[in-house]
Formats: structure tokens, sequence, C-alpha cells
């Protein structure tokens, strides 16, 4: 896969993941938050709950957590992805260690609240970002 082949796929990874953020960050506007209460019963599966309105600590955690995705977002796509296409393999390191260190931060604290389906939507978010990172050829061009 060529370097731009893995900054467009990067880019649109960070475009879903702003869209993501967006519609979490509905959580606190109990008028019309249907999509974060969809995202956040989804995301501990089954769906059961997305009629329950959103206890206070849920919205206000929900919008933190939305914000840094949001800015995840902004991070990938304009700060990853012309250092990808540069190749610039300092960046590319660092989000590979960063997109860890949520994963396992994340992931691990998931399971001791006992929401371990959120773990496989972790995976699934992890491998969206670093298929694109890993295994570049270091002749590689754009």
């Amino acid at each position: 896969m060529s370097l731009n082949t893995r900054a467009n796929f990067l880019m649109v990874v960070s475009i879903i993941f702003g869209i993501y953020s967006l519609l979490w960050g509905l959580a606190p506007f109990a008028g019309f938050n249907i999509p974060a209460r969809f995202i956040l019963d989804f995301s501990d599966w089954p769906i059961d709950n997305l009629s329950a309105p959103l206890d206070r600590n849920t919205m206000w955690l929900s919008a933190i957590a939305a914000g840094l995705l949001g800015a995840v977002s902004i991070f990938l796509g304009r700060i990853v992805v012309p250092a990808l296409k540069e190749g610039n393999r300092p960046v590319i390191h660092a989000t590979i260690l960063a997109m860890m260190v949520w994963y396992i931060l994340d992931s691990a604290g998931s399971m001791a609240a006992g929401v371990s389906s959120n773990v496989v939507f972790n995976s699934i978010y992890l491998a969206l970002v670093l298929i694109p990172l890993v295994c570049i050829n270091k002749n590689a061009v754009a």
C-alpha cells in the first residue's frame, strides 16, 4: 500500500471519528441526544436501554470523551495524515504508541466496569488506525 493510499485511508478514519464524536457529544442535550444514547447503549451490548434518560455523570463523561475523540480526529487528520504522506517515522511511531496506550487503558477500564463488549469496539477502532501505520517499507513513496 502506498503512503498516499495509507494517508487517504487514515483521513477517512479521521472523518468517521469526527462524526462519531459530534454524535456522542450530544449526550448532555436531553432534547436531541438519541444518537449519543444509541452509541452508549450499542457499546454496552445488547441494545436495551435506548429509551432510558442519561444520568448526569454519563452526560458529563460523554461530553469529555467526545471532546477527546474529536481532538484525536483532528490530530489524525491534520498531523498524522500529512506526516504519513511524508513517511515521517517519529510521528507514525508516536501515533502507534498513543493509540496502544489508549487501547490498554480504555479496554482495561471497560472490562473492570463490566462492559467488555466495548473492548470489541475498541479493537475495531484500533485496527482502523493501525492498518495504515504498520508495516511501512522504509523505501515507501507517496
